[in-house]
């Protein structure tokens, strides 16, 4: 081996021998390489490396010499590997991709058979300390989850879980509404077809449905083993949050071989050129889409998992079940921002309306406290007045016109606030209008 600053450099031998006894992400620990890169150096340098439900079925002690592939070519060429720091420099932001370890990690032993009653035994799958995978969550949640993912097969002769049986009767219902509404007259499917149309398995074929029923089959009795639960929508809700995955099915792309009616229309529009200027050409299309049988399932907008030419999606149990607890991950960081941004903004609402309310009820108290200042000043005159009146000796200043003038003075003066006999009480933090004394109700005495 040598090293530069940044890259190792292996052998294709090197790298061929430690990736089939350690697996691509034991040697990418090992040299501290970037898993990703250390994937595609592989394939650029033409050395094969096993897929991720080999090291599984190894350590559940299947055979797996057939699926070792031979190293071709010359073993003694160096190939330059960038080390994980030097790839850290250059790249600001990992991709979902990149950030994933796939189910080649999840190496499993077998411990010895430990006797558990008399004439009995129990296996139990060990999961070694594995980084990078499930990191978000506590450590025996962690090993319990691995050890399920580990151990999931399919398994043909168990009862399908009950939200897929349920599904499958919404389909059934469906396709026979659908083809009632199909046999009648005149039929537009843009306008008759019926509502509420199942729509999971919308892109997948028929074969395609039965394969993803034995899959989602043994996911969701996983899910449910491990504490979450499966929604009739088929959605997942594993810990505290909702996942929602897609399944499709590819296509290929062949040429459109004629129908007898689009040939025969064919024939029609010919004939009619013959005899006629102008004619309408049929509308036939030239390529077919086909189900060629590989699906995939969709987590989210672009993070998936497919069929390959080396394994199915039935071999990828483990990898999908970890796939959708770093969705659920993903989604809860997600939920809990949106519910920490909510509640900033209900907080910032909280603050606004509560400076409302203070400056409502602060402009109202200095309304109110203009109004008793002027209803003192109003009182402060009418003192004034009485004094001078007196001091000039003037004849209206009788001893009742005093008694009663010093009356109305209190009854203006907020910091007395008394009652009048004939006015009432004086609401001094009204406004001038409001307290207008012609708007005070005079009764009549009158009675017929």
């Amino acid at each position: 081996m040598e090293n530069e600053k940044g890259i190792v450099k292996l052998t294709r031998q090197q790298i061929y021998d430690d990736i089939w006894e350690l697996s691509v992400a034991g040697v990418a620990r090992k040299y501290n390489l970037h898993y990703a890169r250390l994937i595609e150096a592989c394939k650029e340098a033409d050395i094969p490396f096993p897929s991720s439900g080999y090291w599984t079925r190894k350590n559940f002690g299947k055979d797996v010499s057939a699926e070792v592939m031979p190293l071709s070519g010359e073993g003694s060429i160096l190939v330059d590997l960038p080390t994980n720091d030097s790839v850290v420099k250059r790249i600001k932001k990992i991709k979902v991709e990149e950030k994933k370890i796939v189910q080649e990690d999840l190496v499993v032993t077998q411990n010895e058979p430990e006797p558990e009653k008399k004439n009995e035994e129990k296996e139990t799958v060990v999961v070694p300390e594995m980084s990078g995978i499930l990191e978000f969550l506590d450590e025996d949640e962690r090993q319990k989850v691995l050890r399920v993912a580990c151990s999931l097969e399919i398994n043909e002769n168990t009862r399908l879980h009950k939200a897929l049986v349920q599904y499958k009767k919404q389909i059934a219902e469906y396709n026979a509404k659908l083809k009632n509404a199909q046999n009648q007259t005149y039929y537009n499917p843009s306008y008759d077809k019926p509502e509420n149309e199942p729509d999971f398995f919308k892109e997948v074929s028929e074969d395609g449905i039965k394969r993803f029923m034995s899959i989602l089959d043994e996911l969701f009795k996983a899910v449910e083993k491990l504490g979450g639960s499966v929604n009739d929508d088929l959605s997942i809700k594993i810990r505290s949050d909702i996942v929602r995955i897609r399944v499709a099915e590819a296509k290929d792309k062949i040429k459109h071989e004629l129908t007898k009616q689009e040939a025969q229309a064919l024939l029609k529009y010919e004939d009619e050129i013959k005899r006629h200027s102008w004619a309408s050409k049929p509308q036939i299309r030239q390529y077919d889409y086909v189900y060629n049988g590989r699906i995939r399932i969709v987590f989210g907008e672009k993070s998936y998992i497919r069929d390959s030419k080396k394994e199915k999606l039935e071999d990828r149990l483990g990898d999908i079940l970890i796939s959708l607890y770093e969705k659920s991950e993903e989604n809860r960081i997600i939920r809990e921002r949106r519910e920490e941004e909510q509640r900033k903004r209900e907080e910032e609402a909280r603050r606004q309306e509560e400076i409302r309310k203070r400056k409502e009820n602060e402009i109202k108290l200095t309304k109110e406290l203009a109004n008793k200042a002027e209803d003192y000043h109003i009182a402060c005159e009418i003192r004034a007045y009485i004094k001078a009146m007196i001091e000039n000796g003037n004849e209206e200043a009788t001893p009742e016109w005093i008694e009663w003038a010093f009356k109305k003075a209190d009854w203006y003066d907020p910091t007395k606030d008394v009652e009048d006999e004939y006015l009432g009480k004086r609401d001094h933090g009204k406004n001038k209008d409001e307290k207008d004394l012609d708007k005070i109700p005079v009764k009549s005495s009158w009675y017929w």
